[in-house]
């Protein structure tokens, strides 16, 4: 008991001080301040306490076939290490300006159009490479196929994509998106359409494969940055949002996964919060660490013969040995997929690799902004606000957050210097 309350107190005085620095809790936030808002304190925080402390269930009750220690080390991991992030974080928002004036940033109506012309055509051969969509699949009552589907997409089994080149299709129709918003803020009545044009593109992508996740970072996205452009703020807008998210989270379990009206909120609560951190506490409850996990997630880590098994995969074929492969894996804050691998010293570690990959994403915008200003502050702002906290360690181990950038930079480089010569045009 004392440990957990040695635990909140220090949670407390990061949250004070992160809430300072990078404007947490603000209606102004920085672009850090609303992922980490959104991430931690709507996604990790509220599901730990409540399966912790106040006995609510996990999938498939798997609670009860735990030991009792691990309800309270998934809280005191979990807590620990997001505390050190936030201060990490915090400390070096001294030194660096993480945050992004919007207003500065420079943008080009010809610009505008040519991503969203490049983003529609990356949209087309992804979904067309697939060849049936699971999202009308669901629609025409096949969910059963529909989740088959979406589980071969997660898993890289159909579609296009792969090392490099599936950056481009996992966030350049994003980054598309925010530059267009960014160009509309700034003259809506020149960009509006191609703004319309590329939300509709981008809703569409978000939904064909039925991961309910990505159509809520859309609206994140776009409410984080009407926040922050915003000289008086709507209120109707603040509210209606995370409705209008709520309601499509409810459709999409409907159609995927049959959930019957009455019961459809209750899933999507559980989904939001309990089933962001589940993850964790099997993670802790049946794994032993094992550096042999370390090449989980690696770049090229199948052409040096290292075959490592995601964790949040793993406790899925010993927690339910007989699941279907529809079921993929669990999901869980970070630090409990660093701890299958590094034990305890993980809890310096996890936050350390977050904090150095936020780092660097700030020097690559810096560095990439004189050459193609609006797009590289657009990159990173998507950079920053899908980093995958909840989900996948790997992706800081291995500085996925750098090479996703620098991807999307050469991607855009490779296109529009062609363009230019064949156009005889200056974008």
């Amino acid at each position: 008991m004392i440990n957990d309350i040695l635990v909140f107190i220090l949670f407390f005085i990061a949250t004070i001080f992160s809430s300072w620095r990078l404007k947490l809790f603000s209606l102004k936030p920085s672009i850090i301040g609303a992922f980490f808002f959104l991430s931690l304190y709507v996604l990790i925080i509220p599901g730990t306490i409540l399966v912790s402390f106040f006995d609510f269930p996990i999938v498939m009750n798997a609670q009860n076939v735990m030991a009792e220690q691990t309800f309270g080390l998934t809280f005191r991991y979990t807590f620990i290490s997001i505390s050190l992030i936030l201060i990490f974080v915090s400390l070096l928002s001294f030194y660096f300006e993480f945050d992004v004036k919007l207003n500065s940033v420079k943008v080009s109506k010809d610009i505008a159009l040519f991503l969203f012309i490049i983003s529609a055509l990356v949209v087309f051969i992804k979904v067309a490479s697939i060849g049936n969509i699971p999202l009308f699949l669901a629609i025409k009552g096949d969910s059963e196929g529909a989740a088959l589907l979406k589980a071969k997409v997660l898993q890289s089994e159909v579609g296009v994509g792969g090392l490099f080149i599936g950056y481009v299709f996992a966030y350049f129709p994003y980054a598309s998106l925010v530059y267009s918003c960014l160009a509309k803020k700034i003259d809506s009545k020149s960009y509006k359409l191609i703004f319309n044009l590329n939300l509709f593109l981008i809703v569409f992508y978000a939904l064909y494969d039925m991961q309910k996740s990505k159509l809520v970072f859309v609206f994140f996205i776009l409410f984080v940055l009407y926040l922050k452009y915003s000289k008086n703020i709507n209120y109707f807008y603040v509210l209606v949002s995370p409705l209008l998210s709520l309601a499509i989270l409810s459709a999409a379990f409907m159609l995927l996964h049959e959930t019957p009206l009455g019961d459809v909120l209750t899933a999507v609560a559980a989904r939001l919060f309990i089933g962001q951190t589940e993850g964790a506490y099997m993670i802790y409850d049946v794994l032993q660490p094992s550096l042999e996990r370390i090449t989980y997630g690696m770049p090229l880590a199948g052409s040096f013969g290292f075959a490592a098994i995601d964790p949040a995969a793993e406790i899925i074929t010993i927690f339910f040995p007989t699941a279907g492969d529809a079921w993929v894996n669990s999901n869980t804050y970070i630090q409990a997929h660093a701890w299958s691998i590094f034990g305890e010293l993980s809890l310096f570690i996890a936050p350390f690799f977050v904090a150095v990959n936020i780092l660097g994403l700030y020097f690559l915008r810096s560095i990439f902004s004189k050459f193609a200003h609006g797009y590289s502050y657009a990159v990173y702002i998507v950079s920053i606000l899908m980093l995958p906290i909840n989900n996948d360690f790997s992706y800081f181990l291995f500085f996925k957050s750098w090479l996703c950038f620098l991807i999307l930079m050469i991607f855009y480089f490779a296109i529009i210097i062609p363009s230019k010569l064949i156009l005889k045009k200056s974008f």
